[in-house]
């Protein structure tokens, strides 16, 4: 898998621990298809079991097995102080 990190969040990131995870977020409504969204957290997931590690520049991210590692996944960091979130695309 190709990962692109913003260098903002890189060093975010080495100041929560060196870690970061990526899953799909599914929502469902009773009218409407589910919708998946990516989702991007600091930290080690609870179980190893279904994910993949990517270590880069230091950096552990691990990565959902569900998502495609065919395609280029890009993370970057967005807001300020207290109310930054990581955005992840795949593109």
């Amino acid at each position: 898998m190709n990962i692109d990190i913003d260098g903002k969040l890189k060093e975010w990131i080495e100041a929560k621990g060196n870690q970061l995870t990526v899953k799909t977020l599914e929502v469902k409504a009773c009218c409407v298809p589910g919708v998946q969204e990516l989702v991007a957290v600091p930290g080690k997931p609870k179980s190893l079991n279904h994910y993949q590690e990517y270590v880069i520049d230091n950096l552990s991210i691990y990565v959902q097995n569900t998502i495609s590692c065919k395609e280029k996944l890009t993370l970057s960091l967005s807001g300020f102080s207290f109310l930054k979130s990581i955005s992840a695309k795949l593109q």
